[in-house]
């Protein structure tokens, strides 16, 4: 590896993790903590794993259960790869400072894509390996099947990168069509979110309903059948269940081993005719305004700046996700835990178990909502100076922000008390006290985040000035609503 790879990639891990010293306490506190995290995490996901494959070997399908694993997984994988893909190697702002740098364009895109794989294998190694080792202690495998879990990780990691790889500049130029429909954008956000969360909490009501009753199978015998024939045909998910099992490994290998040569010299292909053209076009498009030809409309001041921070939102697809996208999933997810907690009995855990799980989801959403309000005046970036020059007094400035803040918590949260009496989950004087007490802790979050970032804001002055780093300001945000 040349010294000018070396250098970028240390770039890359900087501008992702920040800086570390290893002379200072709190580099190390920080590393710390994020092992700590990663820890626990990967110890509750092999708790859920276990779970899961009893609850699909007490029906005779933990072969079954293994494919759709590896299925969702590879989904999950290549769809995060076009995206994480296209944000390093065509997006980000810092192409276009590389560009005037006296390094190689080879060098950049080598270093971005090393990142890239580094990264991938991180993230499949900690979701694949608590999963491969519960699913070894449910079938009580031999040490044969835990010598072969690197080689399905190893094809797992580098086929979906491979084929992010190849469908990102289709998936760009997709983009680049629809940047300017936000409406549409924001809709098939929210479509998949909820898709999500619906598909989610289904499996994990499985569970649930699994863990009530140990002895009998959750699923009907015609699901079971439904399911043994669709596993057959999810190719080629499936040949990483089987290498795994030691199932057709004559097919399996060569099936796989061929998948990678065709995307690794697919991969080369288009990297080699279209990245730079790709780039520096999509340089071009992050530059141009976006430009829409409307009347000129007489607003008081107040509703002209509410609408000015409602566009600076919609206007984009990373700030609409995490604000407008998460509030409408907001209602859906207190409505599958409420069903959930209801179907395990109020007789064998206490009536006010629906209570506090109410409380607890519409907080943690309300607590990722208004960490929002945590980059109120950094997502101004060069705009920030308009703050100075227009004729509105700072104070009537910020009231606004607070003001649209309050009122998508407001709205978000009053639908899931409409929700939650809609389906009769709760009397009514229990799910308006509960509607007080996240309103109100809502108001608290949004006045402390926002403080917050007027002492001390994050700017981004490249690219196109978005925020779509975490920061202080969104971590003391999250750490305070979740203490």
């Amino acid at each position: 590896m040349s010294n000018q790879i070396g250098t970028l990639l240390r770039l890359e891990f900087k501008n992702k993790y920040g800086t570390y010293n290893v002379k200072n306490t709190k580099s190390w506190l920080k590393s710390a903590m994020y092992l700590v995290l990663i820890a626990g995490a990967i110890t509750g996901i092999y708790f859920v794993a276990e779970i899961f494959f009893e609850m699909f070997d007490r029906a005779g399908m933990v072969y079954e259960a293994l494919v759709i694993l590896f299925t969702a997984v590879f989904i999950f994988l290549t769809f995060t790869g076009v995206s994480s893909t296209s944000k390093a190697l065509y997006f980000k702002g810092d192409n276009e400072i590389l560009m005037r740098f006296p390094v190689k364009s080879q060098d950049v895109f080598v270093s971005k894509t090393l990142f890239l794989i580094i990264s991938q294998l991180i993230l499949t190694v900690s979701i694949l390996s608590p999963f491969l080792v519960a699913y070894g202690r449910v079938t009580e495998a031999n040490i044969g099947y835990y010598w072969r879990i690197p080689a399905a990780i190893i094809f797992s990691v580098f086929i979906p990168f491979l084929l992010s790889n190849l469908l990102a500049i289709p998936g760009m130029q997709f983009t680049n069509r629809i940047r300017n429909k936000f409406a549409l954008i924001i809709v098939i956000l929210s479509i998949v979110m909820i898709g999500f969360f619906g598909a989610y909490m289904a499996v994990f009501d499985k569970m649930v309903t699994f863990l009530k009753n140990t002895e009998f199978s959750v699923f009907s015998p015609e699901v079971v059948d439904i399911l043994k024939d669709v596993c057959l045909y999810l190719i080629p998910t499936k040949y990483f269940a089987d290498i795994l099992v030691m199932n057709n490994i004559y097919l399996a290998y060569p099936a796989l081993i061929g998948l990678f040569g065709f995307s690794l010299i697919g991969t080369i292909l288009v990297i080699v005719k279209l990245y730079q053209k790709t780039l520096l076009g999509n340089i071009e498009v992050e530059g141009s305004a976006f430009k829409k030809v409307t009347k000129n409309r007489e607003r008081p001041v107040y509703i002209s700046l509410i609408h000015k921070e409602f566009l600076e939102i919609f206007r984009s697809v990373n700030y609409s996700f995490q604000y407008f996208v998460l509030a409408s999933a907001m209602p859906l997810m207190v409505y599958f835990c409420n069903s959930i907690t209801l179907q395990l009995g109020k007789n064998e855990i206490g009536e006010q178990i629906t209570l506090g799980i109410t409380l607890l989801v519409m907080l943690i959403f309300s607590t990722i909502i208004t960490s929002f309000s945590a980059t109120s005046v950094s997502r101004e970036g060069n705009n920030f100076y308009h703050t100075k020059i227009i004729p509105v007094p700072v104070e009537k400035q910020l009231f606004v922000k607070f003001s649209m803040y309050f009122l998508v918590s407001f709205i978000a949260n009053l639908l899931c008390v409409a929700v939650i009496l809609f389906t009769k989950q709760m009397s009514v004087s229990m799910a308006f006290s509960i509607f007080g007490m996240v309103q109100a802790i809502a108001v608290a979050m949004t006045l402390f985040s926002m403080k917050t970032d007027i002492k001390r804001p994050y700017f981004n002055l490249s690219g196109e000035g978005e925020i779509v780093n975490n920061n202080i300001n969104t971590s003391s945000s999250i750490g305070f609503g979740l203490a």
